[in-house]
């Protein structure tokens, strides 16, 4: 048999039909008009037995050939069981298990994308009770963080103004730290320098003056110097005069002298004692001056001496107006610090707040994502048909507020108005059977009507029947139901007008069928 479908099988006995399907004419056994030759008695020869029986004979041989020709109506029959396309029917089933709706009845009409029933699931209503829920909080949480990262934003600005306040202050002071180091010195530390450089010009004048009052007292004991110097020989010489003196009192008592030497003597010490108390009253004198100037002396140290204590002072003043400078610098840059601190922990705030939001967001995406999805499968609880066609499920009352299972098929729809039906033909008719022949489909009921169908499709494969012997051919028809009544799963017998055969390839065809005529044959050219 030939690969292809569409290509006619070749008959196991060798046909060879005429070029023209004209059949001969069969010679008439009584002339149309009789000749008068053939009335004739005189002339007509006496016809013999054996050319009656040949001429009888010819004319059976004649008469069979043109009945073998006589070209009939041929038809291959199999058993069929209706089925329908797939794309013309709908198994409605379920997705999750509950209690079903139903919103059509058997043998109802349904359109395509109607509802035909739904199914209440208390389990996905409380899955997206909780995904709403969880919705819920995740954009709360996911408000809470955009406020959080606001706060952060308006915190974070301000420590940047802050920041930068304290970067000028604290640039500031280590300017000025550095010009005090360099030399360039603020100006109240100039103008303790000032003050300073005033002061220690007094202390100078000071010590100049002291200088001169030192050199005056000198003079002075120099003065005194001489004046006791003169007194010391005034006194020896008053020594010398008292112990003349004394002698001369001896010699007054022995009466040896005269009284006017011992007078004179007298006088004599009078003036030296008086220049001796002249000279110590003037050794008093300078001894005072001295003493004044000592005292002169004293108060210019005292005064120098607090002029150095007001020049310590203002060094301390100049010292601590250093030190507070570094101090302030310090503190400013530990300020900056701080403030530098401050913003990086409102830095890492925002930076959390921001992982947060990306965080929230994702679970509120999951969360809507989780919620979308469960809406789908609500909406998937509302089952509806994928196509135009009738309920063909018997009994759907008994499923109609009932519990059903997920995956649980409700009822089948099927577009009626055109069915298919598997065929099964024998193998030995398979060559006759083309694409798009008429076929006349019946039910098994002998008051079942006729229905018009055509081949649609041949199958390539060759399987056995049930009992395992006889291979058959699979072909698909499709039916034409124009009153709706047939049904798939029914079964039938299509018969498929393959065309006109002589009456001799008929009588051929089933005795192959019959004998397999092929098998002794083999080798001869068809």
């Amino acid at each position: 048999m030939s690969s292809n479908p569409n290509q006619p099988q070749k008959s196991p006995l060798k046909v060879v039909p005429p070029k023209s399907v004209v059949q001969p004419p069969i010679p008439p056994t009584v002339p149309a008009s009789p000749t008068p030759e053939a009335v004739s008695p005189a002339k007509a020869p006496a016809a013999s037995p054996f050319y009656k029986k040949g001429l009888m004979l010819l004319l059976l041989l004649v008469g069979g050939v043109a009945i073998a020709r006589i070209p009939i109506a041929n038809h291959v029959t199999g058993a069929g069981k209706i089925t329908s396309r797939s794309y013309e029917r709908h198994h409605v089933t379920t997705s999750v298990a509950g209690t079903v709706n139903l919103k059509v009845k058997s043998n109802g009409l349904v359109t395509e994308g109607d509802i035909v029933a739904e199914v209440y699931s208390a389990e996905i209503e409380q899955q997206i009770a909780q995904a709403q829920q969880s919705l819920q909080q995740a954009n709360s949480a996911l408000d809470d963080a955009k406020s959080r990262m606001k706060m952060g934003e308006m915190q974070l600005l301000k420590a940047k103004q802050d920041v930068a306040i304290a970067r000028s202050r604290a640039e500031k002071e280590q300017g000025e730290f550095e010009a005090i180091i360099a030399g360039n010195n603020s100006p109240q530390i100039r103008q303790l320098e000032k003050e300073i450089n005033s002061i220690e010009s007094e202390i100078a004048g000071a010590k100049n003056n002291q200088l001169g009052i030192e050199e005056q007292i000198t003079g002075i004991q120099y003065e005194i110097a001489g004046l006791e110097g003169d007194t010391t020989n005034y006194q020896k010489n008053l020594q010398i005069l008292q112990a003349e003196i004394e002698q001369y009192q001896a010699v007054l008592l022995e009466g040896a002298l005269a009284q006017n030497e011992f007078n004179k003597s007298q006088k004599e010490e009078n003036i030296l004692k008086a220049q001796i108390n002249q000279q110590m009253s003037q050794i008093d004198v300078k001894r005072q001056q001295i003493r004044q100037y000592e005292s002169e002396i004293r108060q210019r140290e005292n005064l120098i001496e607090q002029k150095q204590g007001l020049i310590a002072a203002k060094y301390e003043q100049i010292a601590e107006l250093k030190n507070k400078a570094e101090e302030l610098r310090d503190e400013r840059a530990n300020e900056l610090e701080q403030q530098l601190a401050l913003q990086r922990s409102v830095e890492t705030e925002v930076e959390g707040a921001v992982i947060q939001i990306q965080n929230e967001s994702e679970r509120v995406a999951k969360a809507e994502a989780e919620l979308a999805r469960l809406r789908d499968r609500q909406q998937d609880l509302i089952l509806k048909s994928k196509i135009t066609g009738t309920v063909v499920t018997a009994d759907l009352d008994l499923v109609d507020q009932a519990p059903v299972q997920m995956g649980q098929e409700l009822m089948e729809i099927v577009n009626l108005s055109e069915l298919t039906a598997t065929v099964e033909v024998s193998q030995e008719d398979g060559n006759l059977v083309k694409r798009n022949q008429p076929v006349i489909f019946k039910v098994r009921d002998p008051y079942s009507p006729s229905y018009r169908a055509t081949v649609q499709e041949i199958l390539p494969k060759i399987a056995s029947d049930q009992s395992g012997t006889n291979p058959m051919l699979t072909l698909t028809i499709l039916i034409e139901n124009h009153d709706q009544s047939l049904r798939p799963g029914s079964e039938g017998f299509a018969h498929i007008a393959t065309g006109q055969m002589r009456i001799y390839q008929k009588a051929q065809h089933e005795l192959n069928k019959l004998f397999n005529l092929d098998k002794y044959f083999v080798g001869f050219d068809k």
